[in-house]
């Protein structure tokens, strides 16, 4: 970005008489002369004088921008090629000094750019011990070893607590704990059998039916209404209020309320939901305060030294029943801030960390190593408000009117009142809302967006959960950049712009996760529509209240609910959370029956052909309404020292997770 920096120069005095001698010269001159390729960058008139600035003459010139008399007011140090000042008709030729210019920051939307080094580096020497592995632990250190508890799975990543289930290198299921596994042929139910001799840490014994039975039906909103686990809203669909039991010691039983084609890997899975398989026993013993921070697991790592918010160190477990670690200790450490992360990464003083993609090339360049587990994140848009259903999806029971539309917003349609709001004469009240978020989409730049905060590692999502690099993707589902598209629809709407101004919206950006940038660009787009955008910025426990509640109004921008671009395209990847099915479980601001009944048909649906057509049909809807809205999709990777790792090979994630298992790592 080419911008001519104002500034104050030192030593004015001492210029005075130079700058005074050459405007006399150039003023005794009835020709000026010719400056040839003058494109004009700046012009300002201040009473009877022009200053106009045009292309400069060589990097690093000073030019005066205001003469009084014979003192340099304030003067412009250059930044391109030919430029200089045209005082009346006077030509005042460029005044060079001995000036230091500082590298100016590019911005995009007031988040920095930075520069990609042009020599390859060294990744530093390392500063763990030998034998352990520090890692970025993110914005947050925040885990439980209760069930039911919002971040009950942060230890499943860790590999503290383990699942039925895990994953291979092709995203298939395999046992975990689980040895052998029966669904009924007609998918009412599951069971399980378990593997014999699986020992809780900390001498709390083997890991039974009981344990399992017990965590899953703590976990289960349905089932236990206090529960605020992890992806609630999936457990609900999947077991509804059905209790699961421990049919003997090793056997548990399932009983299934609604199939899910994904019941092995996404909900069952250790890279799926979150929820942990941990220790009634130490429960019932030290009581639910003691077992939040002593998490009871049974996975290859246990427990050294837990802070929240600061800081997790694990042990390696000797002669573990699936997967024994070649390194002694990991650590976790909590590091909100991204400079801050980088900072420490080039150190030596973290191993592992994820950083900001637009800044992967140049970390890379430092002789840092991309990892990964395969997966990526959507970053989508909820137009918070849209409650479109009145009767509950499963039990018919009356909603109520839930009127978070009791006042007209712009993008929330309400189905039941064609007129409210009073929308454009022969224009209904959904079809008002619908032209909004439209325009909203299509006011997005997100080829800009990749390209300049991931580097372009990023590409564009366009519509809710579905990439654009699945061979099932159309392309007329897209709304690709057009600004005065947008502002046509908002006019056709009746959302003229009045003094700059077409209507306030608050726009809730989650902090983490990538969000925070691009929901600031995207406010920044937003207002360029004449939409006065009030954003701010806070955790996602802020806003989470509102969104279990089902009061939300405030657009939000978050990587939840739709998973992962590395999904299968006949997955129902929405249905849950985007219905009332889910109700007790997190939701992301809009409940729509038609999302239900799409979930359910694949659900249901055998034939993977047949799966993909629905799923067609369901995007096809999302891409009409625009309900929720894609931003862009990006690679979830993080990057080691190679000085202290030589592999980290992941079982390939289904959802966002960036790093995991740490069971895997090899060291140098």
């Amino acid at each position: 970005m080419n911008q001519v920096r104002l500034f104050r120069a030192v030593g004015l005095l001492a210029l005075a008489a130079m700058a005074a001698a050459l405007i006399a010269a150039c003023s005794s001159s009835s020709d000026p002369e010719v400056i040839i390729q003058t494109v004009v960058v700046e012009k300002e008139v201040k009473g009877d004088t022009v200053v106009e600035t045009v292309i400069v003459k060589e990097k690093g010139d000073v030019i005066i921008q205001e003469v009084k008399g014979d003192t340099i007011v304030e003067t412009v140090i250059v930044k391109e090629k030919g430029d200089v000042i045209v005082q009346k008709d006077t030509v005042v030729q460029t005044v060079v000094v001995a000036a230091t210019e500082e590298p100016e920051e590019e911005t995009f939307f007031g988040l920095p750019i930075p520069a990609v080094p042009d020599d390859v580096g060294t990744a530093p020497s390392p500063e763990s011990d030998a034998g352990t592995v520090v890692v970025r632990g993110g914005l947050e250190l925040r885990g439980s070893g209760v069930p039911g508890d919002s971040s009950g799975g942060m230890f499943t990543a860790q590999s503290v607590t383990e699942k039925l289930f895990m994953t291979d290198e092709g995203g298939n299921a395999v046992g975990m704990v689980a040895e052998s596994w029966d669904l009924a042929p007609d998918l009412s139910k599951l069971t399980v059998k378990l593997k014999e001799g699986v020992q809780f840490h900390g001498g709390f014994g083997e890991l039974t039916a009981a344990d399992v039975a017990w965590a899953v039906n703590m976990g289960n909103p349905g089932f236990n209404a206090e529960s605020a686990t992890d992806g609630g809203s999936n457990w609900i669909s999947f077991l509804g209020d059905n209790e699961v039991v421990a049919v003997d010691t090793y056997t548990v039983e399932f009983p299934i309320a609604k199939f899910d084609p994904r019941w092995a890997t996404f909900i069952l899975g250790q890279s799926g939901l979150g929820l942990s398989i941990t220790s009634k026993a130490a429960y019932d013993q030290e009581g639910e305060d003691w077992v939040r921070d002593n998490v009871i697991g049974t996975g290859p790592f246990e427990i050294a030294t837990y802070s929240r918010d600061d800081v997790l160190e694990l042990s390696a477990v000797s002669n573990h029943h699936r997967q024994t670690p070649s390194i002694d200790s990991y650590v976790l450490r909590a590091i909100p801030d991204d400079a801050v992360a980088e900072a420490a990464l080039k150190t030596g003083s973290v191993d592992v960390s994820d950083v900001a993609l637009r800044n992967m090339t140049g970390l890379q360049k430092a002789g840092f190593e991309v990892i990964g587990a395969g997966a990526g994140s959507f970053h989508s848009i909820s137009f918070s408000g849209n409650y479109w259903e009145r009767t509950h999806y499963v039990t018919g029971e009356d909603l109520g009117t839930n009127y978070t539309v009791r006042h007209s917003l712009p993008w929330v349609g309400d189905p039941e009142r064609e007129s409210f709001g009073n929308p454009p004469e022969g224009m209904t009240n959904m079809e008002r809302a619908r032209l909004v978020r439209t325009a909203l989409s299509l006011a997005i730049d997100r080829e800009l967006i990749s390209e300049v905060l991931f580097a372009g590692a990023a590409w564009p999502n366009y519509v809710y959960g579905a990439d654009i690099n699945n061979p099932n993707w159309q392309e007329k589902w897209a709304t690709p950049y057009d600004v005065a598209k947008a502002k046509s629809l908002l006019d056709e709407a009746g959302y003229p712009e009045v003094d700059g101004v077409r209507f306030e919206m608050p726009f809730f950006i989650r902090i983490g996760r990538g969000d925070e940038e691009i929901g600031t660009a995207v406010a920044g787009m937003w207002r360029e529509l004449g939409i006065d955008v009030q954003d701010w910025k806070a955790q996602y426990q802020t806003y989470r209240p509102n969104l279990i509640g089902r009061t939300a109004t405030a657009p939000w921008i978050h990587s939840a609910g739709a998973e992962s671009p590395q999904a299968p395209w006949d997955w129902p990847v929405m249905g849950n959370s985007e219905c009332s099915r889910g109700r007790g479980g997190f939701n992301i601001a809009v409940e729509i029956r038609e999302l239900c009944e799409f979930y359910d048909a694949m659900s249901e649906e055998g034939d993977v052909a047949k799966r993909n057509e629905l799923r067609n049909a369901n995007v096809e809807f999302l891409a009409h309404w625009m309900p929720v809205i894609g931003t862009v999709a990006r690679p979830n990777v993080a990057l080691m020292n190679p000085n202290k790792i030589a592999s980290w090979d992941m079982p390939l994630s289904v959802r966002e997770a960036a790093l995991h298992h740490p069971e895997f790592i090899v060291l140098k």
